[in-house]
């Protein structure tokens, strides 16, 4: 079996960093962080059934 290891990984373990990413939209460019805090819904997920109106 083969596995592959990615270090960007880790990032989605911590909840925000103090490292800095050029973010670059032509022409600006800016600092931002490389990884922010998350929404809650992205760390507390609701699985709910949606049913379609018939």
């Amino acid at each position: 079996m083969r596995y592959e290891f990615n270090p960007e990984v880790k990032l989605l373990l911590i909840n925000q960093s103090d490292a800095k990413v050029q973010m670059v939209y032509q022409p600006n460019k800016w600092p931002m962080p490389k990884i922010g805090p998350r929404p809650p819904f992205y760390t507390n997920p609701i699985n709910e059934a949606e049913y379609p109106v018939i």
